[in-house]
């Protein structure tokens, strides 16, 4: 059975859902390290790590995640969307059996390696397929299933580790997924765009007809939209054509994907437990209640993504999350004064994970689709990961120097400049994508200029069909 006999929207709907599982397998990794280290600590591991063992076994994630980026994004192009998806799930699968079977650190370096090299074709490939997918009306609704995949795949994690309490159970649990998963992947259709990138037409043609419900002539006009957004040669796309023709649109999506980490999301999801210590909850309990935060603020992305659209959303995202890191740098400095009470430190902790989740998390797996043409899209989702792991290693392994030295509110009082700059950003440079087409997003990116005899000349080359 394939997924092509569902139809219209459905068959959009269940394919993008299927294509972002390897999102939330992406998801329950980096959040399976908080309930394990409190298993290791309790002498309820089958292995134990020292301080230095666990820092680099987190890192590990990163490590994979950056050397994987950029044979992702030659892959997704090489065999296409679909089997690149597929090949997240072995590699998960491989890192798990590794974790079950293994008893000394390095096992679990090398699972969280491959591991992360999954996470890594998660966040290149993913938001490509899932924004090729779907049809511009629903496109920005649709490309929320990466972020909320991502969130239920955090929350799958702490809720798991809270309730099972054992670290062969979750270990196993998180495995079955990366077996659901990967038979899933079978039954994936293949991407139209790149179906007409790779000389395929016809295939794109049957593949777009069972994609949307719509007449022959809808189905004519989508094509020549397809066939308009990307080149007609299948090399034209290279690091040349990202850094020339597409330095715009590149410019913005970096600047966007530094700000994400620079906002202290990822610092966030690793330390907000600790910072909870010594309050009258548990750091399984704040976790739990913080990744349930992530998934509340998945509803008003769905409800005005396609109708306020993109640039709205992301200057809100930006001044609330200055706004609540600003009100937990003063907490933190009175800490002594707040005592032993978690309510000043979970609400703007929880504040800041809802807005930074409106925006600046969604969003970019958003934006980084549509600000691209077929040719270069893979290119530019390795940039974009390359620059998230970056900002995301460098503001993670700097929160505790800062800390030791200036005091945690430090941190926060940086994340609320990074955040503020970067809504100032939004407002001057970041352009409004709701309800176009890529052919739409591509005109606006550059310019045109008018001829004597009123022709007008489309000066990126990609455009001749």
């Amino acid at each position: 059975m394939d997924l092509c006999q569902f139809s219209g929207s459905s068959r959009q709907i269940a394919a993008c859902i299927v294509a972002s599982f390897p999102v939330f397998m992406a998801g329950i990794v980096l959040g399976w390290p908080s309930p394990v280290m409190e298993y290791m600590l309790a002498g309820r591991a089958p292995l134990s790590l020292t301080p230095a063992q666990m820092s680099w076994m987190v890192a590990c994630i990163d490590i994979g995640n950056f050397a994987m980026a950029v044979p992702a994004g030659w892959l997704m192009d090489l065999i296409g969307r679909k089997y690149a998806v597929t090949t997240s799930a072995p590699l998960m699968l491989t890192g798990w059996m590794f974790i079950i079977f293994g008893r000394q650190a390095w096992c679990l370096f090398v699972a969280r390696l491959l591991q992360g090299a999954a996470v890594g074709i998660a966040w290149v490939v993913v938001p490509a397929y899932v924004g090729e997918m779907a049809s511009f009306q629903i496109r920005g609704k649709l490309s929320l299933l990466v972020q909320l995949s991502y969130a239920f795949g955090l929350l799958f994690s702490y809720s798991a580790g809270w309730f099972l309490a054992d670290y062969i159970a979750l270990t196993a649990a998180s495995a079955c997924v990366a077996v659901v998963s990967g038979a899933l992947f079978l039954f994936l259709p293949e991407s139209p765009y790149y179906l007409m990138l790779d000389g395929r037409p016809e295939e794109a043609a049957v593949c777009l007809w069972s994609l949307r419900s719509y007449t022959d002539d809808d189905l004519q006009a989508e094509l020549l939209s397809v066939k308009s957004s990307i080149s007609n040669d299948r090399d034209k796309g290279s690091v040349g054509d990202l850094l020339n023709r597409d330095r715009h649109p590149l410019v913005i999506v970096i600047v966007l994907a530094v700000l994400q980490m620079a906002c202290g999301a990822g610092v966030l999801e690793a330390y907000a437990a600790s910072i909870m210590s010594g309050t009258n909850i548990s750091a399984n309990a704040s976790a739990v209640y913080l990744g349930l935060v992530v998934l509340v603020a998945a509803v008003p992305f769905a409800l005005v993504v396609d109708r306020c659209g993109r640039r709205p959303l992301m200057i809100v995202s930006c001044f609330g999350t200055a706004a609540c890191h600003a009100v937990m740098a003063t907490v933190l400095c009175r800490r002594d004064v707040v005592g032993s009470s978690w309510q000043p430190l979970f609400w703007p902790i929880a504040g800041a994970q809802f807005f930074i989740n409106i925006g600046l998390m969604p969003l970019l797996s958003v934006i980084q689709c549509e600000y691209f043409p077929s040719d270069t899209r893979a290119l530019a989702d390795t940039a974009v990961v390359m620059a998230v792991t970056i900002t995301s290693t460098v503001m993670i392994t700097s929160y505790q120097l800062v800390a030791d030295a200036l005091g945690a509110s430090a941190n926060f009082a940086v994340y609320s400049a990074a955040s503020l700059a970067g809504g100032l950003f939004c407002c001057l440079f970041m352009p409004e994508t709701k309800r176009k087409s890529f052919t739409e997003i591509q005109m606006d990116f550059h310019k045109t200029e008018r001829l004597d005899n009123d022709i007008v000349q489309k000066l990126c080359d990609y455009q001749e069909i």
